[in-house]
């Protein structure tokens, strides 16, 4: 009796798991939906790290308004100092402005150094070395 049960239940979540096939209408109303969003998408964000621990920088922005992305990245590593620019629409991604200057050999450390760290979404804050604990690396100096 458990077996006929265990079987007919697993039938059961089998034929529910299935897929179903989209109808027209619920197709044509998807893409008109995908369409309608894509068409009228918009957002901004950006991101900022100066590590002055690591001598390190990188920056990154981008907006969007309905098919259009525009944005930009740059970097500093001890080695080059980099900026693009780029835009991506209808007629695919292209980069407008990508500047390289050498700049070093390398980056320099510097212990008594601090990192900041600034974004859209995570608001500001910086780290420094915590030197007074080695199982721990850094440690956040939030205001």
């Amino acid at each position: 009796m458990f077996k006929f049960v265990l079987i007919a239940s697993l039938l059961v979540a089998i034929a529910f798991a299935a897929p179903r096939e989209e109808t027209e209408q619920e197709r044509i109303d998807r893409e008109e939906l995908e369409k309608y969003q894509n068409e009228n998408a918009s957002y901004q964000f950006n991101a900022k790290v100066d590590d002055q621990i690591n001598d390190g920088q990188i920056t990154r922005t981008e907006e969007r308004e309905g098919g259009t992305v525009r944005g930009s990245y740059s970097y500093f590593d001890g080695f080059v100092k980099r900026r693009v620019e780029y835009i991506a629409d209808k007629d695919g991604y292209r980069v407008l402005k990508d500047e390289m200057e050498d700049v070093g050999d390398g980056p320099r450390f510097n212990p008594e150094g601090q990192a900041d760290v600034e974004g859209s979404l995570i608001g500001k804050y910086s780290i420094k070395l915590d030197k007074d604990d080695d199982e721990k690396h850094y440690k956040d100096i939030r205001a």
